[in-house]
Order: structure tokens, then C-alpha cells, then sequence
């Protein structure tokens, strides 16, 4: 498994020149009456794109690959997003789609929770009590207003993004308790990879604890699929569907006979959530823009950067239809500081470019040293080698043949990257909406920051977040003051359960689930009782069952 964060910090290429523009606009109120004016269009139903690490000059060469022909989001560029963390210039993914799920900016490499480090300005800190706790997001926010909810991604569904949405870590890495938090938060529908982090095995990814998620899965509801056939012939409104164990391939890459495209789960997750009259949220991510860009194989982000273009395309073509639906693109961060430097024709680029046949992962089990120079004519029509380009090649086979891939290529076509790692550049915002009302009228400003992303949600569609911060995790202090005793049960080390006791009442509740048990009795909560650095989180209707 590939990792997809690096935590260095990178400069960036729009700070300086925009700095002062950005400060005055930095944590706009909003202008609802902007939004009514001239309105009529009720918006019920956000489609968030999030383009994991996708740079301004990824989008250019994305471009540049189909002969300079305009892309789909380019009649819908809307403004400029600044990402940093509160902790850092530069973010990870964590924090970056933390501050569009919650309206909270975080710590690097923390999921859906406050802060308990802010240094970067423009950013108040966090009460000492208050300091990890989790936060609601907009998919909680919908799902209890009556909105179906949706998450579709092309990673493992533990990566930082989805996993924002449905969970609450203080480690992006805390794989097994981000699944199990994802099984139980209420979404609808759910579709990408990473199958076997939902079942125990001996495999890197499986489940430690014991426990299959899919029979969970299927006991609150849910069908479950692993096959495009069976995600096809689907007919329900609750669906889990996982066609990999791990993430799903590349679009350059993909048996289309086995797995979706980004365009066929977005495609499919529309049409199911849009069954409910109450409206949806549907985010969508193409996740692996951000892994091409740390391996700076130029390849691999065109490949997912046209993949998200054409299922940003079915989102407005659907929005359009509607007439009640506002469509989002951002991303989280940009990742490889790619440049173009070509002073030759577009022809020239094109007729390097075209010849690439998969991303350099699509070719990983069928490269070796002995055929490495007939594999990359056949792939790359990369035939004349240079003596120091076998060397790199020869090397490469044995660490990462990614970056080597992507030199060479870029050397025929003046394309290159300034790091491995994320870059603080300022990201693309597209926007659609259909009283034309942007998140940048909302901001008062070109250039808005990530979480004025997530208020301007809030705006256009009703959802209010700081309520239910206020409802959804509260501290398990507050039992005791209701004279409860509250103790964690660790007899079964995997899966611990806090036990509250008062009189002859005896309340479990199991981390990382939305359940409580009260003699006997299984109840459904708003929202999963979780632990947070062995601080432990719980709803007001868990607090209100004991009396």
C-alpha cells in the first residue's frame, strides 16, 4: 500500500502576490441576502468534488494532453482556495478535507476533530477542554435533517478524505477504528476500495479485532457488492459497494468489466440518493491525482484529472436538469509542483503523450529487468533510451520506477516536478450553482479559504453544523454529573465498551459505534461514541437514556 501524505513544506508559487488579498476575506460571514436575491431556485441537494493534490498546472496539462481542448471544469472556475493547517503552511490530506467536512481548520494529520496545536494566523485556538474533540460534519448534518448522504472515492475507504466525512481520529493512520466509525455513521451509500479492511484475514489491511464489517453491514440494511456487474443491477438505497481490496486502479488502468469508473459511481450514487424527495449530499473524491503527483509520473495525473472531468460533467449535466443542485470542486492541497517548460507545439506533446498506454502502476508486475526496455517502447514508446535513463531504469525497478518514468517523459516533453511532496499553493475552486451564487460571492473574495467552502454549504442549504457540535459529542463527564459511574470495559482489548451505571441502570456503549445496549436492548444514537487520546466522546441521547 502506497503511502500518500509527506509532511514537508513546499513554497508556494501565489502566496506572496495574494497575501494581502486573502487576509480581509480569510473567515467571511456569509450574505444570505446576496443568496436570495433574484433567487427562486431552492438548492437542495451539494455534489462536493474533492481532487486529492490536483494543481492549477495539472489541470493545464491535462489539457495540453487532448490538444489544448477546453475541460468541463473550466466554464466553472470560480475563484482560488487557501488550505494551510492550523499547525502548518503547508497540509496534509487529513486536515485539508477535515476543514470542507466540518468548517473547522485542523491539525495536520488529525480526522474531524479541534485542534490541540494552533500556529498559523487567522485562526482562534481551542479551548484546553475542547482541544480533539470530534466534530460534526456535513454528512451528519444532512443525514439527520432527512437528506440521503453519499461518499464515493477511487482510494481505500480509511484514506484521509472519505474518512473525514464519516470518522473522527486523532492519526490518519488508526485504520481499524476509521473503518468500523465508517460502518456505523448512517451514510446511504458508499462506494470505492478497500475491501479488506472490512474483514479480519492475515493480510496487512485486514481487521486485527476479529470482527467482519460486512455482516454489520448487512445487519443495519445495507446490500454490499465487490463487482461492477453486481453495483449495476443494484436496486436499493442503502449500498455499500468495494471493488477492490485495497484502492481501486488508475482510470488508464481499469478493467472496465470489473471495476467503475469515478463517472459510473458518481453517475450511480446520484441516481440512488436523488430518490429522496428531502434532497443529498453526495462527496465525491478522486483520490489518486495526489499519489501520481508524489510519484511525478505526469501520466497518472492526467489519467485521474480527465477521470474526474467527466464525472464532474455528469454532476452538472444532472444539476442543470434538476435545477436544485449546487456542484463543488476543490481540492485538499496540491502535491509535486508540477511545471511546464515546453517552447514546442502542442503537436509535440501530444505525440509523446499519446503513446503512453497506463500509468506507471499499471505496468508495475510486468516490468523487470529483462524486459524493462520492450515494456516501456510497448507502454511509453519510449525506445531510445539514454545510457544514464537504463541506469535510472535499473534502479528504479528496485525502489520506486515511478519518478523514473515520469523523468523521462518529461524530459521529451518539458515537464517536471519541484518536490515529491505537498506544495501551500493556492487550489482551484469550480463551482456551479443554479442562482449562480458561488462561494466567492458568499467570501466577498476571489480567493476564499478551505472552511468558508463548508459555510457556504451550510448557507445554500439550510444545514446548520454548530448546533449539533453542541449535541453530537459531548464529554462522558457527563454522566458523572448525572451521579453515573462510567468505566471502560477492556476485557475484550480490541473492542472496548464504556460502561455507565446509575442505580439499577447499566448503559454500554461500544467505541466506534452508534449503538447503545440498555437491558437488554439495542438503541439506535445520532451520532458514534468515540475515544480521542483516552478522552471518550458521546451524543446527548446517550447522556439522555440514563436518568
Amino acid at each position: 500500500m502506497r503511502k500518500k501524505w509527506i509532511t514537508g513544506i513546499c513554497a508556494s508559487l501565489l502566496s506572496v502576490s495574494l497575501m494581502a488579498l486573502c487576509q480581509g476575506a480569510a473567515f467571511a460571514e456569509g450574505n444570505s441576502a446576496a443568496l436570495k436575491e433574484g433567487s427562486g431556485k431552492e438548492v437542495k441537494n451539494v455534489i462536493l468534488f474533492i481532487t486529492d493534490g490536483m494543481s492549477l498546472s495539472d489541470v493545464n496539462l491535462a489539457r495540453w494532453y487532448q490538444g489544448g481542448k477546453p475541460l468541463e471544469m473550466d466554464k466553472h472556475f470560480s475563484g482560488l482556495v487557501r488550505t494551510y493547517a492550523t499547525d502548518s503552511l503547508t497540509t496534509d490530506s487529513a486536515a485539508g478535507a477535515t476543514a470542507y467536512a466540518t468548517g473547522h481548520k485542523a491539525k495536520s494529520e488529525t480526522v474531524s476533530i479541534l485542534p490541540d496545536k494552533t500556529t498559523m494566523p487567522y485562526i482562534d485556538k481551542v479551548p484546553q477542554q475542547d482541544m480533539n474533540k470530534p466534530l460534526p460534519t456535513l454528512v451528519d448534518a444532512a443525514r439527520l435533517s432527512g437528506k440521503s448522504t453519499g461518499v464515493v472515492f477511487t482510494c481505500e475507504l480509511t484514506d484521509a478524505t472519505p474518512a473525514t466525512f464519516l470518522s473522527h481520529a486523532y492519526s490518519r493512520e488508526n485504520a481499524e477504528s476509521i473503518a468500523e466509525q465508517m460502518v456505523y455513521s448512517g451514510v446511504d451509500i458508499l462506494l470505492g476500495g478497500g475491501s479488506d479492511y472490512l474483514v479480519p484475514g492475515k493480510g496487512k489491511v485486514n481487521r486485527k479485532d476479529g470482527e467482519d464489517l460486512t455482516k454489520a453491514l448487512k445487519a443495519n440494511g445495507y446490500e454490499y457488492v465487490t463487482t461492477k456487474k453486481e453495483l449495476m443491477n443494484s436496486k436499493t438505497g442503502k449500498l455499500w459497494g468495494l471493488f477492490n481490496k485495497e484502492a481501486l486502479d488508475a482510470d488508464f488502468d481499469l478493467d472496465p468489466q470489473q471495476q467503475p469508473s469515478l463517472k459510473e459511481m458518481t453517475e450511480t450514487a446520484i441516481n440512488k440518493l436523488s430518490q429522496n424527495d428531502q434532497g443529498f449530499f453526495l462527496m465525491v473524491e478522486a483520490s489518486q491525482i495526489d499519489w501520481f503527483g508524489h510519484d511525478n509520473d505526469p501520466v497518472g495525473i492526467i489519467s485521474e484529472t480527465l477521470a474526474f472531468d467527466r464525472a464532474f460533467k455528469a454532476a452538472v449535466d444532472f444539476a442543470e436538469k434538476d435545477g436544485h443542485t449546487a456542484v463543488l470542486s476543490v481540492s485538499d492541497h496540491a502535491t509535486g509542483g508540477l511545471n511546464m517548460t515546453n517552447y514546442d507545439t502542442a503537436t509535440d506533446l501530444m505525440a509523446v503523450l499519446n503513446k503512453a498506454k497506463h500509468t506507471s502502476y499499471g505496468i508495475e508486475g510486468k516490468i523487470n529487468e529483462k524486459n524493462f526496455k520492450q515494456v516501456l517502447a510497448e507502454e511509453y514508446g519510449l525506445n531510445d533510451l539514454t545510457k544514464e535513463e537504463t541506469v535510472a531504469v535499473r534502479k528504479g525497478l528496485k525502489d520506486n520506477l515511478s519518478p523514473v518514468i515520469g523523468s523521462m517523459l518529461g524530459k521529451r516533453i518539458g515537464v517536471s516536478f519541484s518536490t515529491e511532496d505537498h506544495t501551500s499553493e493556492e487550489v482551484g475552486l469550480f463551482a456551479y450553482h443554479p442562482n449562480n451564487y458561488k462561494p466567492t460571492d458568499y467570501a466577498h473574495s476571489g480567493v476564499v479559504q478551505n472552511i468558508d467552502v463548508n459555510k457556504y454549504i451550510q448557507e445554500i442549504t439550510g444545514l446548520q453544523l454548530a448546533p449539533l457540535e453542541k449535541s453530537l459529542f459531548l464529554s462522558a463527564g457527563k454522566f458523572t454529573e448525572k451521579g453515573a459511574e462510567v468505566a471502560l470495559d477492556k476485557s475484550d482489548k480490541k473492542n472496548p465498551v464504556v460502561m455507565v451505571k446509575k442505580g439499577g441502570q447499566l448503559l454500554k456503549l461500544p467505541i466506534d459505534k452508534n449503538i447503545a445496549v440498555m437491558d437488554g436492548k439495542t438503541i439506535k444514537l445520532n451520532a458514534l461514541t468515540v475515544m480521542i487520546q483516552n478522552k471518550i466522546w458521546v451524543s446527548q441521547d446517550a447522556v439522555d437514556l440514563i436518568r
